[in-house]
């Protein structure tokens, strides 16, 4: 995807260069919900790289965790988002297990640790007589059964790899084929027709039950920075969070200047989450948002800046353009970690960082939905310091350039007949957010579409005006 800012019409891909400025006060996405959280445990299990989660998926299965509680970032993540994308840093050796009882080579699905944990049970029907006996097969992780396969002996080269392990048969040649995992065998089921077994198949010897525990397993950390920009740079997501880290990490910054590079270089408008601590040196940009304080929850457990950071990255990747979170609710939260006083809260305030506050009813908000920008670079204004604004101005950024690639790129003629058909569907854009309270009122003169430098190119000026949600009250009360 060709994209990003631009200084002079000298672009050589063909896409979509938008630049977004502020102009003095003188005159719907696919990713929204999405949160790209960076791992920070080493969890023994999982794919390497990226693994799209929601809140109902099964983490034993996906990431060898029992239950969230086991990954408070990514609980606390599930707090806002409606879907993760986990990088995972998971790597090694894959767990196996082999015996001459019977046919088949049981491999975990993924490396790490976690797979020496699983084990399969093979146990024959004893009330099954008959020529083709009835075979049960149940992989379990722990003590906790995951999978179970019913097969007739006929039909042993079909059983089918589940979630935990993959399944290869041998044959007597010493051969090995792996079953189509989608194929139902259950109860010798219909997709196969039965095949004789040679007698000197160990499974038609197989008598009983007997365990098969996976064993040599290993875990091999991949430096997650490895992972990084390959995951920033190609999968959907609305915010990236380091949340888990700690807070003196470097990968808080390598994550703030990646950031800042894709949405500058390559105008992909992604924002970022990131713990903070003080006296640490503060991304100062305005897709980079702080998060400098922990909370503590109704059962009394207590999170730190780097735990919190993952509701904020969530509850950021789900607000709309024309929504703030400003004073919205920290759920489950009854306190700060540390509660700020007045004289605090302003100063962090003004250093770009976005503080939590007790409220007298108990409750735990976002005392202003504000990104790390202090220093308001040429072309910009203090709006750009608002989370909101920063929403709606990347919404229409990102909506211009994915239109523009899917409907006009190629398609349409670069002449006035063409231009006046992107001015429109713009014109039809814009006002549609001016419906939903996004921007201000905007006028068909706040657009012009016109020829580019080069006979392939389209110049657009678009100039709206930014909407803020209500934040401060001042009245007065006179009395008679």
């Amino acid at each position: 995807m060709a994209g990003g800012t631009w200084t002079t019409q000298n672009k050589r891909r063909p896409g979509a260069y938008i630049n977004v400025v502020g102009i003095k006060p003188a005159t719907s996405d696919s990713t929204l919900g999405t949160t790209l959280l960076v791992g920070s445990k080493d969890l023994n299990w999982g794919q390497l790289g990226v693994t799209p989660l929601t809140i109902d998926s099964d983490f034993r299965q996906a990431l060898g965790i029992n239950s969230l509680d086991d990954y408070p970032a990514l609980r606390e993540a599930f707090k806002g988002a409606t879907k993760v994308l986990y990088l995972n840093n998971n790597g090694g050796k894959k767990a196996s297990v082999s015996d001459d009882l019977i046919p088949w080579t049981f491999t975990a699905k993924y490396p790490g640790t976690f797979g020496n944990s699983l084990s399969v049970v093979v146990e024959k029907d004893p009330n099954d007589t008959s020529d083709d006996p009835l075979f049960t097969v149940t992989t379990l992780a722990g003590t906790t059964v995951v999978d179970t396969t019913s097969i007739r002996q006929s039909l042993v080269k079909h059983l089918p790899s589940n979630a935990y392990v993959e399944v290869a048969y041998t044959y007597q040649d010493g051969t090995t084929s792996v079953a189509n995992p989608n194929a139902s065998v259950t109860q010798g089921g219909a997709d196969f027709t039965g095949e004789t077994i040679d007698e000197d198949n160990p499974i038609t010897k197989f008598t009983g039950s007997h365990t098969f525990t996976l064993q040599a397993g290993t875990t091999e950390t991949v430096d997650v920075t490895t992972l990084l920009d390959d995951a920033l740079e190609n999968e959907a997501y609305a915010v990236v969070t380091t949340a888990g880290f700690e807070v003196t990490s470097t990968i808080h910054s390598l994550v703030a200047q990646t950031i800042k590079r894709i949405r500058e270089n390559e105008g992909y408008k992604v924002r970022a989450v990131i713990p903070f601590a003080t006296g640490q040196t503060s991304p100062d940009y305005e897709a980079v948002a702080l998060v400098p304080q922990g909370v503590v929850l109704s059962d009394g457990s207590e999170l730190d800046a780097t735990t919190a950071a993952g509701y904020v990255a969530g509850a950021e990747s789900a607000a709309q353009p024309n929504e703030s979170l400003t004073y919205s609710t920290y759920p489950d939260a009854v306190d700060v970690l540390p509660r700020y006083n007045n004289e605090t809260t302003i100063k962090a305030l003004n250093a770009g960082q976005l503080v939590f506050t007790r409220k007298r009813d108990g409750s735990v908000v976002f005392e202003q939905d504000i990104n790390s920008l202090v220093t308001i670079p040429d072309g910009k204004t203090q709006d750009f310091s608002k989370n909101r604004v920063v929403r709606a101005l990347d919404e229409i950024a990102m909506n211009t350039h994915d239109v523009f690639e899917q409907q006009f790129i190629g398609k349409v003629t670069n002449n006035d007949t063409g231009r006046d058909l992107f001015k429109a569907n713009r014109i039809s854009y814009l006002n549609s957010l001016v419906g939903n309270g996004t921007i201000n009122s905007f006028d068909n003169d706040d657009i012009t579409v016109a020829q580019g430098d080069d006979k392939d190119s389209v110049l657009v000026n678009i100039a709206v005006t930014s909407v803020d949600s209500m934040e401060k009250l001042y009245m007065t009360i006179k009395v008679y």
